[in-house]
């Protein structure tokens, strides 16, 4: 049966769930024990009918030995069945359908394409250096090796279509952990990116007219951010019309320079091609050399690649398969003849003189005027470049802040433009610390990238391999080899010690960086550690026995149980143990809570597992939680989930579920943020 025909079938079932079988209610669910006691869950909902068990106090609150878990729940779990009406998940399904439009496949190419197409800029006179007149070979073998992770992208946005990146993927096959270290790679190349692109467009306008502009290179960058930003700010889903213009722009500027380079090598033949060759790297372990060192530095010349699947919800999912295609092929055949045509035409002198090696070459083969339009392309493009970095990072900010590691403050919106200014201006003064940390170099910057690229592609491949092994289940359309997986494994540690080996400065440069990015995003789930810490000071230092701190001990636990309050949902469809200690443990080691509402689906009474009710209680009095049980009628599917955290008050980001099967017929990225915590 086809994922279609199941989602019919679905709502054609869904009219008979709607409303809530009152006699079942009246009888009882299984393991319900009959009490007089009858409260309301925490949100306070009507529709909520909850039958408390006997109250016990499961911990002591005495606060004198500082090894006991002071904010731990007291409160023993309850049963509840939850009603549903037709409004309830119509307007469900309302909200849920209400997405951002997203954009084809020319728009969708255009976003990546152009900080894929615009490292000929900056990549070529790094690669030149390295390589020599192996030059074209190097950049060759460095497009195709790209290649490698297409499959990869693939395999993860079809199983896990949520923007984010290796944040998405990693939350979702491994743990919050982990996931914030995606994040943290994943924020520190999208800046990167912007703040690169924008370095670099006004290094070359500096390098054109060097004695006629009197303004600084630090003053051009940050003049860039802060036009593009206030573009993006005017509306950033139109800036895919901006970056579209830029592209084609680029291409043609580009179709016209290599048409005009292979005009007058036609007309003045391979002499010059001839006379850069005879000062090749000689002996093969020396041309081995050049060619690897070329390909490791060349490999930097298809940055922006992996920013595509950041913002992967923006991009028409029958599309996003072709983009990476378009951007692939059009750096495979832009870069490597690029730069063969620049060793025919240019003497190799002419070529390691200067930086805008492009502009060059222009003005050889056209004149002025040509030279004059690639550099106006170089600008342009290299904007693109900065758009491109601001979009991969205000999509993965909002994935952030729906997942409540940020503010949803942050989520606010402008009310004529619709963009999310606080992300934007949130990305600008990244961008703006960043190139201030840098000391306002683009040398420091390029060196960051360096290792920030190949690391962010590293984390794709180990996503990938983790989604295959806890994750196997997950549906997807495509599912590369996993010798091909870790092939390409190989391969970028290998292009990381190639890059690191020649100067090693640059890993201890990432590292400071990287580690500045990811602390903040692993204090906002400290809370219980940094209490722990915090208390053990407190009574090593004997600081309740003195008179002005007495009682701060109470103030850190308030503060931790103010945190812990908040429930989480866990959605369970079979009642083992093993099933549902998997949950608990999950919840123990990656969220901060102490209430844990386990809710389970059923279309009919029948249906419920006899032994799920019971083996809650016996978990409820085992743990440290408050574990809750709740009832609500229906097929388990994104617009129950949403109506379900509608009345609960529990947002998705905080629901987890076990791994669906090929069968199950919704994906992922159907529920939302909804968390996949289990293999099966």
């Amino acid at each position: 049966m086809s994922r279609a025909t199941r989602r019919a079938a679905g709502e054609a079932e869904r009219g008979q769930h709607m409303v809530a079988d009152a006699s079942i209610a009246e009888r009882g669910l299984p393991g319900t024990e009959t009490s007089a006691n009858s409260t309301q869950l925490p949100s306070g909902d009507d529709d909520i009918k909850t039958t408390t068990r006997t109250q016990q106090v499961k911990h002591s609150n005495a606060y004198s030995d500082p090894g006991d878990n002071y904010w731990d729940s007291t409160r023993q779990g309850s049963l509840a069945y939850l009603e549903l009406s037709e409004d309830d998940i119509a307007t469900a399904m309302h909200r849920i359908s209400e997405k951002p439009p997203t954009v084809g496949q020319l728009r969708g190419t255009s976003l990546p394409g152009n900080s894929m197409t615009s490292s000929v800029f900056y990549a070529f006179p790094a690669v030149t250096a390295a390589a020599s007149i192996f030059s074209p070979i190097s950049l060759l073998i460095a497009c195709l090796i790209l290649f490698l992770w297409r499959p990869i992208f693939l395999e993860l946005g079809s199983a896990i279509r949520l923007n984010g990146g290796n944040y998405a993927y990693l939350l979702q096959v491994s743990g919050t952990t982990l996931g914030l270290i995606g994040a943290a790679a994943t924020l520190l190349d999208s800046v990167a990116t912007s703040t690169e692109s924008a370095a670099t467009a006004a290094s070359y306008l500096r390098g054109e007219f060097t004695s006629s502009l009197t303004v600084s290179e630090a003053s051009i960058t940050i003049a860039l951010l802060t036009v593009l930003a206030i573009l993006c700010l005017v509306n950033v889903r139109k800036s895919s019309t901006l970056t579209l213009s830029f592209f084609f722009i680029h291409l043609l500027t580009m179709a016209i320079l290599m048409v005009a380079s292979v005009i007058v090598w036609s007309r003045h033949g391979s002499d010059t091609l001839r006379s850069n060759w005879d000062l090749r790297p000689r002996g093969t372990s020396n041309t081995a050399r050049a060619i690897f060192n070329g390909i490791c530095v060349g490999f930097l010349g298809v940055t922006g690649f992996e920013t595509t699947p950041t913002y992967i919800e923006a991009i028409h999912p029958d599309a996003y398969g072709p983009v990476l295609r378009n951007i692939l092929f059009c750096t495979l055949f832009l870069n490597a003849p690029l730069m063969l045509m620049v060793y025919a035409v240019l003497p190799e002198q002419t070529i390691n003189s200067g930086t805008n090696i492009l502009s060059i070459l222009a003005e050889t083969v056209a004149g002025r005027w040509l030279r004059i339009l690639v550099v106006v392309d170089a600008i342009l493009v290299l904007a693109g470049g900065v758009i491109d970095g601001i979009c991969s990072g205000c999509a993965l900010l909002d994935r952030l802040a729906k997942d409540q590691v940020f503010s949803e403050a942050l989520l606010k919106t402008l009310p004529v433009t619709g963009s999310q200014y606080l992300l934007i201006m949130f990305c600008f003064a990244l961008n703006i610390l960043l190139y201030a940390a840098s000391g306002f170099s683009l040398t420091t910057i390029s060196a960051v990238f360096t290792v920030t690229f190949l690391s962010t592609l590293l984390m794709f491949v180990l996503s990938d391999i983790l989604l295959k092994f806890n994750r196997d289940r997950l549906p997807r359309s495509h599912k590369p080899s996993l010798l091909a997986v870790f092939f390409t494994l190989a391969v970028v540690i290998v292009l990381l010690v190639g890059n690191i080996f020649p100067n090693p400065k640059i890993l201890a440069l990432f590292a400071i960086y990287f580690l500045a990015t990811l602390l903040p995003l692993l204090a906002t789930q400290a809370e219980d550690p940094a209490a722990r810490v915090l208390l053990w000071l407190y009574y090593q230092c004997r600081l309740h026995k003195l008179r002005w701190t007495e009682g701060w001990d109470m103030k850190i636990i308030d503060i931790v149980k103010r945190a812990r309050r908040h429930p989480v949902c866990v959605w369970v469809g079979r009642g083992d143990t093993m099933n549902l200690m998997n949950f608990i443990l999950y919840i123990r080691n990656n969220e901060i809570t102490s209430h844990v509402t386990f809710v389970h689906a059923y279309r009919d009474i029948e249906s419920i597992p006899s032994e799920l009710a019971p083996n809650i209680k016996l978990l409820d009095e085992a743990s440290t939680f408050t574990i809750d049980l709740m009832f609500v009628r229906g097929n388990f599917e994104p617009a129950l989930v949403e109506a379900v955290s509608a009345k609960t008050g529990i947002p998705r980001s905080k629901m987890f579920m076990s791994c669906p099967s090929e069968s199950h017929g919704w994906e992922i990225g159907d529920y939302q943020g909804v968390r996949v915590v289990t293999k099966c």
